[in-house]
């Protein structure tokens, strides 16, 4: 449908439904805090709960597919296997909770599993759960700062209410990836902290392009209203938006299937981010920056 006003034309009034669309986040918010109550809380990795390290060797090449199934059938489900080198001998296998009767029971699974190829313990060291719980703060510490610089920034280079709104955006999207994660009751690993970081840089590129347009739409149009040339903005960068979640929503499935069950929590967190970005940058930053009263407190740039 075409929508004209004055001497502006946009295909999509998508901020027609912005209201709908915040329901349904609100919605989607409140299962999250169902999951939290109902799970009891986040269901934590082995890198935060912390527990043993132990290093095997094959005398051949055994892939690490079969040395995975080998640990899973013996009952360490949520354990983290590695390679080490490309030889296809060497593996680390990190365990949550361990006496001293696991590595003996850990080299007889894999021995019954893969006879094959004789396995040795090299080593067995135990990890701490601190290194995990400080790598928490100092990236939540990141975060944190990131907002408050991507605001003064924001306010300095358009608005300040631009800056509201990209701030709004990207906890909208730290919410939805926290929520996803108690639903699913996907492991809190390193590498959905990383996948996490990745999403919010995403996100905000999406928005900047989106608010880049609105900016220079503002400008360039007279006496038209701002939701409409907010409107008129979404449209004109709807093909860049559509093209940019495509190409990487496809990179992101190849890690989902092809990149193995190490990094299947990032691709799924950072396909969820794509998902929620793509969709904040225009039902959640635009509103809220058009809902602020326009006041110029740092001027433009």
């Amino acid at each position: 449908m075409q929508e004209a006003v004055g001497s502006i034309k946009y295909r999509f009034d998508f901020l027609k439904y912005r209201y709908l669309w915040l329901a349904i986040s609100v919605i989607y918010f409140i299962v999250g805090i169902a999951a939290y109550v109902v799970r009891g809380g986040f269901n934590y990795h082995i890198d935060f709960t912390g527990g043993a390290e132990i290093r095997v060797s094959f005398q051949s090449p055994v892939p690490i597919g079969r040395v995975r199934d080998a640990i899973n059938k013996g009952g360490w489900s949520d354990s983290v296997i590695q390679s080490i080198g490309t030889s296809q001998k060497e593996f680390i296998i990190r365990v949550a909770d361990m006496d001293e009767n696991t590595e003996p029971a850990i080299k007889k699974a894999l021995a019954s599993s893969i006879t094959d190829s004789p396995v040795h313990i090299d080593n067995v060291e135990w990890v701490g759960a601190e290194a995990g719980k400080d790598t928490v703060r100092r990236a939540a510490l990141a975060i944190m700062l990131c907002l408050v610089i991507l605001l003064i920034y924001i306010a300095i280079r358009f608005e300040f209410r631009f800056g509201i709104g990209a701030v709004a955006c990207l906890l909208h999207d730290i919410l939805a990836v926290i929520v996803f994660l108690l639903i699913s009751g996907e492991a809190v690993s390193l590498h959905v902290l990383a996948s996490l970081v990745a999403v919010l840089g995403y996100s905000i590129n999406d928005t900047i392009v989106v608010f880049s347009k609105i900016r220079e739409n503002f400008k360039k149009y007279k006496g038209v209203s701002e939701y409409d040339l907010a409107n008129l903005s979404i449209n004109q960068t709807l093909r860049r938006t559509i093209l940019t979640s495509a190409a990487t929503t496809l990179s992101v499935l190849a890690i989902l299937f092809l990149g193995g069950e190490t990094l299947r929590g990032l691709a799924l967190v950072m396909l969820v981010g794509i998902i929620v970005g793509t969709y904040s940058s225009i039902y959640i930053a635009s509103p809220t920056m058009l809902a602020i009263k326009r006041k110029r407190l740092f001027g433009n740039i």
